[in-house]
């Protein structure tokens, strides 16, 4: 028995890694049960044994980015030798390498698909309150530390999540950098927090 659940989790992950690779590359109107067989080389049938459906293998890519993202973010910011500027930096390259990797556009298919799919809109909706709530806590340590009381960390979470997602979909779009100064943004905020955790103002 111990080996059959083995051998479950690991065509489940197979499946799901297959759906992201189709995702990724073709988006999400491309994706169906049978292109994903066919990537990840199973039947068909076991697609729908481990998900049921189309929407329900979205829904568990989506569920398993958000795990993973928030782990990820979780770690980061709870270094607590680095500063913030340093772990804002380590951000924008955790960001680099999620466009690079195809994981920014993936997400922004799941979460256009929440347009038409109320259940794919509530995820995404949770995804973005857990990662709201996150920079929220971050906020609540740092903002008095920084001399700024009267801010509500909540509305830094807000305008970074707004600011962060309206960047994915310029970088999707194809806005270049003399366009969007998308780059240019983000190094001057990183030395804006620099400047601030250094009393400068």
């Amino acid at each position: 028995m111990a080996v059959s659940r083995r051998n479950a989790v690991s065509t489940r992950q197979q499946l799901l890694d297959a759906a992201r690779a189709v995702l990724q590359r073709d988006g999400v109107a491309a994706l169906s049960t049978r292109s994903v067989g066919a990537e990840a080389g199973v039947n068909l049938s076991l697609i729908h044994y481990y998900f049921g459906s189309r929407d329900g293998l979205l829904l568990a890519i989506l569920e398993q980015m958000d795990a993973d993202l928030l782990a990820r973010q979780r770690a980061m910011y709870g270094q607590g030798e680095t500063t913030l500027a340093e772990k804002w930096r380590q951000a924008v390259d955790f960001y680099r390498q999620d466009l690079e990797s195809g994981y920014i556009r993936a997400l922004m298919e799941l979460a256009s698909h929440g347009y038409t799919n109320a259940e794919m809109a509530e995820r995404v909706r949770e995804l973005m309150a857990g990662w709201r709530n996150l920079l929220a806590e971050v906020a609540a340590e740092a903002l008095p530390r920084l001399g700024i009381t009267a801010v509500d960390p909540s509305e830094i979470a807000s305008m970074i999540v707004s600011f962060w997602y309206g960047m994915d979909v310029q970088h999707l779009l194809g806005v270049t950098e003399e366009e969007g100064r998308l780059w240019q943004t983000l190094d001057t905020l990183g030395r804006l927090i620099e400047r601030l955790e250094n009393g400068e103002g």
